[in-house]
């Protein structure tokens, strides 16, 4: 990097992604401070952090930046990754009961959405989610690995925490090649069913950008699941779910468009067949892509039954305070879950965008990503302060 003239190069991607990825490496433990202090709630920042500071041997440091980089990522929902910042910080000082049960418990409250691992993890119980911790190995691989090829022995199940893998099944009967299938953070893979049995890999997967996944090897999973029967319940309830873009594959994958987590309250607008049973509804953003919405709804929204159904069509409108940011998105409900504690549930709905108008998906993309001033500042930040 020369300069603040060259980020136009990289389509304005934010530079804490290139961070994260790897793509950019900050020289000095001093390059942080700015960083961290222009994007105090960053926990991808303070995990490379954390990172940097357990090479140095600054285990102290590294501990306090692991555990701040844990809670950040419940707070944006992203579980795995708020699972592996512990695992790390554990690997450091063991932790007592108690803070593994308070641990524990923010994942169960803080989890749910349409993506593997936070189907996955959340339901987990206390000593089932500490013995799945105990056991799962992280793995850090370059661009262009080749995790395994078709026919390999499946020995592994892997969950990815960061970065882009393709998934690319072998040529058809017709000797037409198959479609690659993309594969990235919170997806999981690896032909490991049945557990009892030999099994083999029916796609090639690798690596299309660095990439950081936790694995568990097939005959230490099938211990832990002999000890613990519910995890192997839910990873075969889980494996079973089937999507229309890749009913060859064994596991569920994560929707493709980029996700945001941004400060923003929804309201609903649900428009059942009979006009009469027309509702509106209110809740706070928990994800969003240009694809679809994952909503909390508020604590008043009773829950949910039958008159909630899939596939309902509704018609959303985002704000910031009283403002009005995005209206008159329309879509359907894809799916439906309540998580929390029985006295305190928190319902939440994905809501699958229906095709848009241009303008609506230019406004909804520029208020998902960085505006160019941000952008700016951040390079600023990277070219004055941060670079040795």
């Amino acid at each position: 990097m020369n300069g603040p003239e060259q980020h136009k190069n990289h389509d304005h991607a934010s530079i804490l992604e290139q961070i994260r990825n790897d793509r950019i490496d900050i020289g000095t433990m001093d390059g942080f401070k700015p960083l961290l202090e222009a994007f105090p709630e960053n926990p991808d920042l303070y995990r490379k952090y954390a990172d940097r500071l357990a090479a140095a041997n600054q285990p102290e440091a590294a501990l306090v930046a692991y555990h701040r980089a844990a809670g950040l990522y419940l707070e944006a929902g992203m579980v795995l990754q708020s699972i592996v910042a512990k695992i790390l910080a554990w690997s450091i000082v063991k932790p007592s009961h108690r803070e593994g049960r308070d641990f524990h418990a923010k994942v169960r409250r803080m989890g749910g959405g349409d993506v593997p691992s936070q189907l996955f993890f959340p339901q987990l119980r206390y000593e089932e989610m500490v013995a799945l911790m105990l056991r799962l190995t992280r793995i850090r691989l370059a661009p262009g690995t080749t995790v395994y090829d078709v026919g390999q022995e499946a020995t592994q199940i892997y969950f990815i925490v960061s970065g882009e893998l393709t998934e690319t099944p072998p040529q058809t009967k017709d000797g037409q090649p198959s479609d690659a299938i993309a594969l990235a953070e919170n997806d999981i893979f690896g032909d490991i069913f049945p557990l009892e049995e030999a099994s083999y890999c029916r796609a090639r997967v690798a690596t299309t950008s660095a990439v950081e996944m936790v694995k568990m090897s097939k005959p230490v999973l099938k211990a832990a699941c002999y000890r613990y029967p519910r995890i192997r319940e839910r990873l075969e309830r889980l494996s079973r779910v089937r999507t229309p873009q890749d009913s060859d594959r064994i596991w569920k994958t994560v929707r493709r468009s980029c996700r945001y987590c941004l400060p923003a309250d929804v309201k609903l607008e649900l428009a059942p067949k009979n006009p009469a049973e027309k509702r509106v509804l209110h809740g706070s953003l928990r994800d969003l892509s240009t694809g679809g919405i994952c909503v909390a709804l508020k604590n008043d929204f009773p829950p949910p039954d039958s008159k909630f159904q899939l596939k309902e069509n509704t018609t959303l409108t985002i704000l910031e305070g009283n403002r009005t940011v995005i209206n008159h998105l329309t879509g359907k409900v894809a799916w439906r879950t309540t998580v929390g504690s029985s006295s305190h549930p928190i319902h939440i709905v994905g809501i699958a965008f229906n095709q848009m108008a241009e303008e609506t998906a230019i406004a909804l993309n520029a208020f998902c990503t960085i505006s160019n001033d941000e952008q700016d500042m951040i390079w600023n930040l990277w070219n004055h302060l941060v670079r040795p």
